[in-house]
């Protein structure tokens, strides 16, 4: 066997070798409470979809799904690619899950990030950014002719709204599609450098397509930004006339996506490009529209970004989970000096690992949980039905601001994550085999992609300004400003140790700190808002986002607390006793975190104060020897954690592995 692996090449030895290595013992935890049940922690994480979700785990067994490291660029993309376009094939995904079950296009993700980030961020463009835009905007004669191949990821798209110049400006955007009425074409350009689209995904290698957003001028009158449809590769794959295509080369992360650069010289596309669910060209260059304003053109053109930011949300918890069980796992069986000065304690038992990770799982459970409350609510009011009736504007401005507001909290939360779980398993994390590094270059994506997190969170801030006057809100807020902490007769401790209470000091920090920002603002003129907003009060916009997100978190992780199973049910005592354990540490950490402002504010007296550092480090005590359990709950299986420090290092180390999956060579 060892002189028949050695003549093979290194493709083929990997893929050969790769699939023994996950039948190893993974190493013994300690016991989890008394009810425990894996499964129903993971039910209630999961959500939705739940068969669906353990078919494509199952089906992602296949070799292909394996990783791969040491390979050249075009490797990896095309590996992206294959491993995608089989999910594709198999089903597991459809552009049409927007109108009949939205939350299993979300959970396709989740499951496709448990294996590839590049993977599933070129799913996250074909399905949500290309499809759904075509499948919202367009018409029938779009759909027919596009949303099967999108589907079999026969026909490739790409979402061209991003340009050098014009990012988190889009509205400002170059690119021009001018109609010349003598042949019922749109003209589509790129005036200058700044306007070329940058960071396209799937631009770069493989689209053939793309939504080309573009100021609509018609009859020498700008409408404004609209989407077009536009060929931009032919069937031999070579751009098309007038298509000028760029590769952006090697990242820092997620090389398996193709980036690209597009520019458009007087392309000419037909007028039936345009797509005209909401505003439409005739034949004689006449613009009308159901959308008076340019501005909200723009908001619904881009409604994808909506939905983008929660198939983000949903990948970067899944990269968050990876790390955790990775880390907990390698935790779990590296022995290290003990009380009697020999190499016979688990690292997991100190409390230097445990003050690390813990809280980091306990955060991560809970933005699950308020990713399942943000997507539940977005839809409900997703607008992919078109008989279905327009949703209460309160209502829309509600769910873009929860949308808003959990895409940041995950993303930066899988890069604390990834990188604290790097550092405590020391070497071992720096090796790409064992993925963490994979997984800081696909947080940093996600932080970026689909808003900036700051200038998202800018907007989550602006919107609460707005909303503080809606009597429900302001009802609200004018309860939580007004909440009574309890045990502060005994020094306040309750404060920080409770559900009651850690859920009054969130809501006292949000409703304080927005009020603040209103006084702040009170009185500004347009310019004098701007220089106020972007100049003197960012550190108070970002805080009020963060206070109101982290609020919102803890609420949507409390109600789950009573809520029925998924699919039915009572919570096992042992499932909720770590859930509960979780929101505790998850607020706690809140409080502990933004400690100074509590202080400032006189919210917590100096004794309770200086007391949450220890109910933190008491409340990991308590989750602590239940933390690999939890984790493990997570429900990802041996194939897709593929890491060997999750199994059985010892082994994979026992020959010149090269850095690559070979587990199962050096076992044979």
């Amino acid at each position: 066997f060892f002189l028949q692996h050695l003549n093979m090449d290194s493709h083929q030895r990997r893929l050969i070798t790769l699939l023994g290595h996950f039948n190893v013992q993974r190493p013994v935890s300690s016991a989890p409470p008394p009810g425990f049940i894996p499964a129903q922690f993971q039910e209630i994480l999961d959500h939705d979809n739940h068969t669906s979700r353990e078919q494509m785990k199952e089906f992602m067994k296949d070799a292909i799904y394996m990783p791969r490291y040491d390979i050249e660029l075009h490797e990896e993309r095309e590996l992206a690619y294959e491993r995608l376009k089989r999910i594709c094939l198999a089903g597991f995904a459809s552009v049409v899950d927007f109108r009949h079950n939205p939350l299993r296009v979300f959970a396709a993700h989740e499951v496709a990030a448990f294996c590839d980030p590049s993977m599933s961020t070129k799913m996250t463009v074909q399905f949500n950014l290309f499809g759904g835009t075509v499948l919202k905007l367009g018409t029938k004669r779009h759909h027919d002719a596009l949303i099967k191949g999108m589907d079999l990821f026969s026909d490739v798209g790409c979402f061209a709204l991003t340009e050098l110049g014009f990012g988190n400006n889009a509205v400002e955007m170059g690119t021009t599609a001018t109609y010349d009425p003598s042949t019922q074409e749109f003209v589509v350009h790129t005036p200058n450098t700044l306007s070329q689209k940058y960071w396209i995904t799937n631009g770069a290698v493989h689209a053939q397509w793309a939504v080309v957003f573009a100021q609509l001028i018609c009859q020498g009158t700008n409408h404004g930004v609209h989407g077009l449809l536009v060929r931009i590769r032919d069937e031999n794959m070579h751009p098309c006339k007038g298509v000028r295509i760029e590769d952006m080369g090697h990242k820092m992360g997620c090389n398996g996506v193709d980036n690209g650069k597009l520019w458009f010289d007087q392309v000419r596309v037909p007028r039936g490009a345009l797509l005209d669910a909401f505003s439409q060209v005739e034949a004689d260059g006449t613009f009308k529209s159901d959308i008076a304003k340019p501005r909200n053109r723009f908001l619904k053109v881009a409604d994808q970004l909506l939905s983008g930011r929660l198939c983000i949300a949903s990948m970067m918890q899944s990269g968050s989970k990876v790390a955790l069980v990775i880390a907990f796992r390698y935790a779990a069986s590296r022995l290290c000096v003990g009380p009697q000065g020999a190499s016979d304690t688990p690292i997991l038992n100190y409390q230097l690992q445990q003050r690390a990770l813990v809280p980091l799982l306990a955060r991560t459970v809970c933005l699950n949980l308020g990713l399942n409350y943000v997507k539940e609510r977005w839809a409900a009011v997703s607008g992919f039905d078109p008989s279905a009736p327009s949703p209460d504007p309160k209502v829309a401005t509600e769910v873009v601001v929860l949308c808003c507001a959990i895409k940041p909290l995950c993303s930066w939360n899988i890069e604390d994550t990834a990188t604290t779980c790097r550092e405590r398993c020391g070497g071992q994390g720096y090796l790409s085999v064992n993925r963490f590094g994979s997984l800081i270059g696909f947080a940093h994506a996600g932080m970026t992609a689909e808003g900036d997190n700051r200038v998202l969170m800018q907007k989550v801030a602006k919107e609460l300004l707005g909303m503080a006057a809606w009597p429900e809100v302001a009802s609200r807020l004018s309860a939580q400003a007004s909440a009574q902490l309890p045990g502060m007769h005994d020094g306040g401790q309750q404060a920080v140790s409770t559900l009651q209470g850690l859920r009054a000091l969130l809501g006292l920090r949000e409703a304080r700190m927005l009020q603040s920002l209103a006084e702040a603002m009170r009185g500004c003129t347009n310019e004098g808002f701007f220089d106020e907003w972007m100049k003197r009060r960012s550190d108070l916009v970002q805080a009020t986002a963060l206070a109101f997100a982290e609020r919102e978190v803890l609420d949507a992780s409390i109600r789950a607390l009573d809520a029925p199973l998924p699919t039915g049910g009572k919570m096992a005592a042992g499932v909720r006793e770590v859930l509960v354990s979780c929101v505790l540490l998850f607020g706690a950490r809140c409080v502990e975190n933004d400690l100074p402002w509590f202080m400032a504010q006189q919210l917590l007296p100096p004794k309770a104060g200086m007391g949450v550092p220890d109910c933190v480090r008491e409340l990991v005590g308590r989750l602590g020897p239940y933390a690999q359990a939890a984790a493990e709950g997570f429900g990802i299986p041996d194939h897709l954690v593929a890491a060997p420090i999750a199994g059985d290092w010892e082994t994979y180390n026992k020959v010149d592995n090269r850095g690559e999956m070979m587990g199962g060579f050096v076992s044979k």
